[in-house]
């Protein structure tokens, strides 16, 4: 797992703790609490307080600091940059209700709600705490927080911002506008990967908060991870959402290619290329009329055929070779030389890992999915029995190989040369023919829509999870149709 997150990671790991049975609100508590703690072991002589918060999950860990503060005899007034009616963050709004119910019975509470930028006073607080946009900056900034960062700034007081300064790009460290200058950042769960960058001047000393995100939730891969996707802008075009080529079949192998394509068309990608022989390309084509298939001549498919072939893939964004295809030496000097000539992402699966020289992925992108056997065939290595090894081994060989490795199994594991992730989701049932071909079919397609590594781990995610769902109405009885139906 990374040190360094970012933003959206960490968005997906919030998403999967609730999906482990840990509430976002339970995290919100948390990393309110840790920030608590920080203020009353590091300034327990600065007993007043003012807390910038704006309207998104940044503003509601503010609202829990600013509540559980109270019961330590400081005296918190806390500024909301907004209208109360726009927090739209389900957690942060529980938390503001349960601020205001303190103003009740706690004197040493105050809320200012800030419309306008002629609100804002200068500050006389000894500590300022910024939970204003944390990871929600998106470009210039806009009133009254403009000149909320300003008075921050110009105020004689200790700034703590809370997991980024308010400004600063989360991902880039990049500062489009304004930013806070903070004494100290209080990251959550884990840096981000804007504060990696050379932002010491914004961030001050950086101190990194647990907040109980247990590591199961970033482990393995979960429903959170599929924020990763994207769904087609109203004004895309035909091309703009993915085009993919498959090269594979012959005369005994076609539903391979098919149950591939098919996959790559439910991800939602434009358009589905296919090469294949003569002997099975007009079968292909019956089955579904968005297939664009390209024949090439003969029963199976050749080297002769690579200049053709080339010619496809200028057209498309990803390609998967291997499908179906035989184990014919003719067909492997072609998957040789393609995989050494494609200078875009590829998918291995199926007959290209008995074909293609492991040496020849070197320096290409390429994503292989073998289940144990053809692992061990491809790389040459035996698999051992502990997982930890498994993974550790499968971590080398991607650095070594430059490639993404999906090892297929009870627990999926996905390795690229700096991360990897395992998959728990699908059972038993997945032996059934074909489901290595849908599994292709969506990654690759996935290629199109986030980076390799991403696609890999949640093309396991999807395929397993359809087939959790079909389990509970079929049992072990269903099929690779039955997957596609799903998807």
């Amino acid at each position: 797992m990374k040190d360094v997150l970012t933003p959206k990671q960490m968005r997906a790991c919030d998403l999967n703790t609730e999906e482990n049975g840990i509430p976002t609100l339970t995290l919100m508590e948390n990393a309110g609490f840790q920030i608590t703690q920080h203020i009353i072991n590091n300034y327990p002589d600065k007993k007043r307080l003012s807390i910038y918060s704006g309207v998104g999950g940044n503003g509601g860990d503010g609202f829990v600091v600013a509540r559980l503060l109270l019961n330590h005899g400081y005296k918190v007034h806390l500024k909301l940059l907004a209208r109360p009616e726009n927090i739209k963050n389900k957690d942060s709004i529980t938390n503001w209700k349960a601020l205001n119910n303190c103003l009740k019975a706690d004197t040493n509470l105050k809320i200012t709600i800030i419309r306008d930028s002629k609100d804002i006073v200068p500050d006389n607080a000894d500590i300022i705490v910024d939970a204003i946009l944390g990871t929600g900056v998106n470009g210039k900034i806009r009133e009254p927080i403009s000149s909320a960062i300003d008075t921050i700034n110009n105020s004689p007081a200790v700034v703590l911002s809370v997991d980024v300064p308010s400004g600063l790009d989360p991902l880039t460290g990049d500062v489009f506008d304004k930013c806070v200058i903070a004494h100290n950042t209080l990251t959550l769960h884990k840096p981000k990967t804007g504060l990696t960058a050379d932002v010491k001047q914004y961030t001050g000393e950086l101190s990194v908060l647990d907040i109980g995100i247990p590591r199961v939730s970033e482990l393995f891969v979960g429903k959170g991870d599929l924020i990763h996707m994207f769904s087609p802008k109203v004004s895309s075009h035909k091309g703009e959402n993915g085009s993919v080529l498959i090269i594979g079949s012959n005369s005994d192998y076609i539903g391979a290619v098919v149950f591939a394509a098919e996959s790559a068309l439910k991800m939602g990608v434009d358009l589905v290329y296919i090469v294949a022989p003569s002997i099975s390309a007009d079968v292909i084509k019956s089955y579904n009329p968005n297939f664009i298939v390209k024949t090439v001549e003969g029963n199976l498919l050749k080297e002769e055929h690579f200049d053709e072939i080339m010619d496809l893939v200028d057209r498309v964004d990803s390609v998967l070779i291997g499908s179906g295809a035989g184990l014919s030496e003719d067909t492997g000097k072609l998957f040789n030389k393609l995989v050494q000539s494609i200078d875009k992402v590829m998918v291995l699966d199926a007959d290209a890992l008995k074909l293609v020289d492991k040496e020849n992925i070197i320096g290409s992108k390429t994503i292989v999915t073998p289940h144990t056997r053809e692992f061990e065939t491809f790389f040459q290595k035996e698999l051992p029995e502990n997982e930890d090894k498994k993974i550790e081994l499968l971590s080398s060989l991607s650095r070594e190989y430059n490639t993404v490795i999906t090892l297929k199994g009870v627990y999926d594991i996905i390795t690229s040369p700096e991360d990897y992730k395992l998959n728990s989701t699908g059972n038993q049932g997945m032996t059934v023919g074909g489901t290595g071909d849908v599994l292709a079919g969506i990654t690759v397609a996935l290629t199109c829509k986030c980076d390799v590594f991403t696609a890999a781990y949640l093309a396991t995610y999807i395929i397993g999870t359809a087939a959790d769902n079909l389990f509970k109405s079929h049992g072990f009885n269903y099929t690779s149709k039955d997957l596609l139906d799903l998807l």
